[in-house]
C-alpha cells in the first residue's frame, strides 16, 4: 500500500457555511477549528504522521476587516490557551507549528502560539503545522532572500529558508474550488491533489477517507 505521510489541507468554505445559514463569525471560526483538530485525528487513525493546515492566506489578511480578524485572532488565542490547558497535544505526543508572516499578529495572539509551539516541542509521534498570514509567493521570496544572505543559490539552500521543506504527499482542498491559490508552490510539485466539493464545516471523515484513497489508487511518479 502506497505510503501516505504528509497530508496539508486547505480548509475553505468556512465564509459561505456561515453566511447561507447566518452563523455569527465567532461560532464559524470556532466550527473551522474544531474540524481542523477532528481532521488531525482522522489523519492519524490513517497512519499519517504531519498534517499541514492553511488557516489565513497573507491575501485575506490584507482585504478583510480588522474588525473580522480581531474575532479570528481572539478565537485563535481562546484555542490555543484551551489547547494548553487542556494538555491534549502532550497527551497525544503531537509537535505543533505554525509559520507565515507570525510578526503581523497581535503579540497576545503570538505568545499563545508560542506558548503551544514551547510545550509540544519534544513530541515526536505526530506533526501539525498552521500557516497563518501565509502566501506561496511570500515563502519564496523568503526563500530567495536568505539564499542571498547565505551567497548560495541551489536547491538545497534554498530549501532551508523555506517554511516547510518537507512535501506533503497529498493535498486536499474543500469548498469546491479546483486551485492551490499558491499554497506550497514549491513543496507540491509532486503532491497528488484531491478537491472536495464539500465546505470545510461539512467535511466528514468519509470525505477525508476518500481523499486518501484516491491518493493509494495512483500509481507514484515524479521525482523519486
Amino acid at each position: 500500500m502506497r505510503e501516505l505521510r504528509h497530508v496539508a489541507i486547505i480548509p475553505d468554505g468556512n465564509r459561505r457555511y456561515a453566511k447561507r445559514r447566518n452563523i455569527p463569525l465567532s461560532e464559524w471560526y470556532a466550527l473551522g477549528f474544531r474540524k481542523m483538530e477532528e481532521a488531525s485525528r482522522w489523519a492519524a487513525a490513517q497512519g499519517v504522521r504531519e498534517v499541514s493546515f492553511w488557516a489565513l492566506s497573507a491575501d485575506n489578511f490584507r482585504k478583510r476587516e480588522r474588525a473580522q480578524l480581531g474575532v479570528l485572532f481572539s478565537m485563535m488565542r481562546k484555542y490555543a490557551l484551551s489547547e494548553l490547558k487542556e494538555n491534549r497535544f502532550n497527551e497525544e505526543g503531537v509537535r505543533v507549528r505554525f509559520f507565515g508572516k507570525l510578526e503581523s499578529l497581535p503579540r497576545e495572539l503570538r505568545d499563545a502560539l508560542a506558548g503551544i509551539e514551547r510545550e509540544t516541542r519534544h513530541n515526536k509521534k505526530r506533526a501539525i503545522n498552521v500557516l497563518i498570514v501565509y502566501g506561496g509567493r511570500d515563502e519564496l521570496l523568503k526563500a530567495a532572500k536568505g539564499c542571498a544572505r547565505d551567497g548560495k543559490f541551489d536547491e538545497k539552500t534554498f530549501e532551508k529558508h523555506l517554511y516547510l521543506s518537507d512535501s506533503p504527499d497529498l493535498i486536499i482542498r474543500t469548498g469546491n474550488s479546483p486551485r492551490l491559490s499558491g499554497f506550497m508552490p514549491w513543496q507540491s510539485e509532486y503532491s497528488e491533489i484531491y478537491f472536495s466539493k464539500k465546505l470545510w464545516p461539512e467535511f466528514t471523515k468519509r470525505d477525508f477517507d476518500a481523499a486518501v484513497k484516491f491518493y493509494r489508487k495512483i500509481e507514484k511518479r515524479g521525482g523519486s
